[in-house]
């Protein structure tokens, strides 16, 4: 029984993370580079807390985000999509990203992270995965057209997080990472629409897939294991896709919400599996919603707060998160 709990809990962890690193970094609003001719001022908009913008920031801009993610697991479904209740497992993960503008059409982003994590009276601290990023504008939107903006994004995720030789008595407090080089493609579109005065909906719709290489694991690792574990694991195959939703009440209040979905392949494992250990997961799916609101003091700065949470899902972690953003977009000497 214990030993099925740990693996509930390790399913809910990597469902959680996985997911994360599938959402592209949401920043640098489309109004902050493009304003409609007619209103004459666009809305101040920070962007939605998961779904990444259609623009790139261009070169002369910086756009800083510093996020922090607080969540709760509280329950796992099962793969007849039930919920069932398990430990609470407790995670405050600091994100920064760091996107840069390097010509109009393209811009670089770094994400470092970090994690606390925290269950039955033991915890841990640990880096974890490094994401980097190239963006590039494929078409941009206009006032004049229907069209929306469209960019791709090509993604690396380094292991640098903790995922194998971990102590057992951590209970998984001690995981950070997936060790996998993950590279993922995206295609993300998104369109303002204003409704007259200061009221504006932006809309954003990203889609990205995620290839993961294989990974080699001893002892107990992110995948499960035990004692005698030895072999490599090929984790699957990820995709996921994100609505995102903004409105604009007045110049400096908007409130905004995402509608996020996620599909994993199943795990598959090659060598020693070790003393009753189960290694790699089944395949998964989840459905989640992030309501947020936001304020900005300019066009260039803005807070989001709101929270992150589960509707349904198979095979994942049932969570709660807490999210809070500062979005803060700094010009600087135009040109390289």
């Amino acid at each position: 029984m214990y030993r099925h709990m740990k693996r509930w809990a390790r399913i809910a962890w990597i469902g959680c993370t996985m997911f994360t690193s599938l959402i592209h970094a949401r920043m640098a609003d489309e109004t902050s580079f493009f304003v409609n001719e007619e209103p004459k001022m666009g809305p101040w908009f920070t962007g939605p807390l998961l779904a990444p913008s259609g623009h790139v920031v261009p070169v002369g801009y910086i756009n800083i985000e510093p996020y922090v993610f607080a969540s709760t697991i509280h329950a796992a479904y099962d793969r007849h999509w039930h919920s069932q209740s398990v430990q609470n497992f407790y995670s405050v993960n600091p994100v920064v990203y760091l996107q840069v503008g390097v010509t109009e059409w393209m811009d670089v982003q770094v994400t470092p992270q970090c994690v606390w994590n925290h269950t039955e009276n033991v915890s841990a601290t640990r880096f974890g995965d490094l994401e980097a990023q190239l963006d590039f504008q494929l078409l941009k939107d206009s006032e004049v057209g229907w069209w929306p903006a469209i960019k791709l994004s090509l993604k690396e995720i380094f292991p640098t997080g903790h995922y194998q030789n971990l102590n057992p008595e951590k209970l998984n407090t001690d995981i950070s990472g997936s060790g996998s080089f993950n590279t993922g493609v995206g295609l993300v579109m998104s369109r303002l629409f204003w409704f007259g005065g200061v009221h504006f909906l932006g809309v954003r719709f990203a889609n990205g897939c995620f290839f993961p290489a294989p990974v080699e694991v001893r002892g107990f690792n992110t995948y499960g294991g035990g004692y005698g574990t030895h072999g490599r694991v090929y984790p699957g195959l990820s995709i996921s896709s994100t609505i995102g939703l903004e409105f604009s009440m007045t110049q400096r209040w908007a409130l905004a919400c995402d509608i996020a979905y996620q599909h994993s392949n199943r795990d598959r494992f090659k060598g020693t599996k070790g003393i009753g250990a189960i290694v790699g997961f089944p395949s998964q799916e989840m459905f989640s919603l992030a309501p947020a609101i936001e304020y900005n003091w300019s066009q260039n700065l803005g807070l989001i707060a709101g929270c992150w949470f589960t509707v349904a899902g198979r095979n994942v972690g049932n969570f709660v998160s807490g999210v809070i953003a500062l979005n803060y977009v700094l010009e600087t000497t135009k040109g390289l």
